[in-house]
């Protein structure tokens, strides 16, 4: 009866694991190889550009390398594939010390090859504390998911792009500074 009793108890708790299943976790849609991928494409959308190499430049296959190496101070926290194939990502950046962190999140869309179109990036938060932008900023992307981020985007506390002197450029995939403010 004991074995019996122990086996149920074990296949409860097997079930019951597996359905609670964390749906933003990127291991649930890629392997790490593809999650390696991914995150390099990412940080090429996000990061500065090579040295002596306009930003314009940096998607040439050249710099792959770069990226590739920079992506390790780089971690996706959030990932989610909506309906309509859009992929939704919630990045943890580099600050100026290894204590101060920055999120990023966005969305794009990917082809079967694994490269990225129609790059996004929503919102960049402040530098805060690692712990603070994995766990009090992460309700964002929660919001840009449920297509809710907009009333969120002025809270200086949670985002520090976009602002009232800046926007995200889709075409050259990187923050400028409205005219009103630009010299």
């Amino acid at each position: 009866m004991k074995y019996i009793i122990t086996l149920i108890t074990l296949g409860s708790l097997a079930l019951s694991s597996c359905s609670t299943k964390d749906k933003y976790d990127v291991a649930g849609y890629y392997n790490p190889q593809e999650q390696d991928l991914i995150l390099t494409s990412i940080v090429t959308y996000l990061f500065e550009a090579p040295p002596y190499t306009q930003m314009k430049d940096r998607f040439e296959d050249k710099h792959r390398p770069f990226y590739s190496k920079a992506s390790a101070q780089f971690s996706i926290l959030k990932y989610y594939i909506a309906d309509d194939g859009t992929h939704y990502y919630y990045v943890l950046r580099p600050g100026p010390t290894s204590k101060e962190k920055r999120g990023a999140g966005g969305y794009f869309k990917m082809d079967k090859n694994f490269k990225l179109k129609n790059f996004h990036e929503v919102f960049v938060t402040p530098m805060l504390p690692e712990a603070e932008v994995k766990d009090r900023c992460a309700f964002l992307f929660d919001e840009m998911v449920n297509h809710n981020i907009d009333k969120y985007l002025e809270m200086k506390t949670y985002v520090q792009w976009p602002n009232e002197a800046s926007y995200y450029d889709t075409t050259a995939y990187e923050w400028k500074l409205k005219d009103e403010f630009a010299r």
